[in-house]
């Protein structure tokens, strides 16, 4: 085998080592934003529901009413 050869060999192993490393990093970042986005749709469902609590509080006619007196 000559030189060139075993060379040519070398970089294409390499290449090949670099691509399947790359491969497992962009494997492992997709899974951590999988993990982010259920986080991060977990915390949107709660303050949906605060939002929808404070709606409910804000538009009671009693609250109105509260507010009037503790302006007294």
């Amino acid at each position: 085998m000559h030189i060139f050869e075993f060379v040519i060999i070398v970089v294409v192993c390499l290449g090949i080592f670099e691509f399947l490393k790359q491969r497992q990093k962009i494997q492992a970042n997709s899974q951590n934003t999988t993990k982010q986005q259920s986080e991060i749709d977990q915390e949107l469902t709660a303050l949906k529901q605060r939002v929808a609590t404070l709606e409910k509080i804000v538009t009671d006619k009693g609250y109105d009413l509260k507010q009037e007196i503790d302006d007294l």
